[in-house]
């Protein structure tokens, strides 16, 4: 099993020309073509795995659906990312259409959480790029849609840059802090939407 390091930051999309230009000028290269994401998250009727990841729990689960848009023939994907005092890591299964369509009707069973039903749909773009062990990617134009329920939240100021790495990260997070004013916070884009959708109140969690 491979675990691997991340660290998310949450940044304002009028830091996305400087960060594009920082990544170059460190000489990070395109790892992947710019490309739209769409995930279908899962979680149990108490919401216990938005719960765990606001409260940063371990070990915790995220299980999610997702596909690339457009792409000709985009395929399902269902993914479970663990996360440990060790680190994390993915457990990476191509679906059929068919048991996707499973998945949406009758929910996944997840050991630890149980039976767990489509709550939110994220949609975003991601730019990949890579530096020796890091890759990075920028998200941004980031959509949260209800799944049973009628409601869209469009994020159009938010800029995600996030690094993962097998060795150490904070190495290359010091890439970044001395040209854009940053703080550590734990952020998913799942309990973003599910704190707009559901008008939770928002946890932050500042690492010192």
């Amino acid at each position: 099993m491979s675990f691997r390091l991340e660290e998310k930051i949450k940044l304002h999309i009028s830091d996305l020309n400087k960060v594009r230009s920082h990544l170059q000028f460190i000489n990070a290269k395109e790892l992947y073509p710019k490309r739209k994401i769409s995930s279908i998250y899962f979680d149990n009727k108490f919401f216990e795995m938005y719960r765990d990841s606001e409260e940063g729990c371990v070990p915790r689960k995220k299980v999610r659906i997702r596909h690339y848009p457009e792409e000709k023939n985009p395929s399902k994907n269902l993914e479970t990312k663990i996360t440990s005092v060790e680190g994390k890591f993915k457990v990476n299964k191509k679906i059929s259409s068919d048991l996707n369509n499973y998945y949406f009707k009758n929910g996944i069973f997840v050991q630890q959480y149980g039976n767990c039903d489509p709550v939110i749909k994220v949609s975003y773009t991601r730019e990949y790029l890579i530096l020796k062990n890091c890759r990075f990617t920028i998200d941004y134009d980031i959509k949260y849609e209800g799944i049973t329920f009628n409601k869209i939240f469009n994020d159009n100021e938010t800029l995600v840059l996030e690094l993962k790495s097998s060795s150490d990260i904070i190495s290359n997070l010091n890439l970044f802090s001395d040209f854009i004013p940053m703080q550590r916070v734990r952020y998913t884009k799942y309990c973003e939407g599910i704190n707009l959708l559901y008008n939770k109140p928002h946890q932050q969690r500042i690492y010192i």
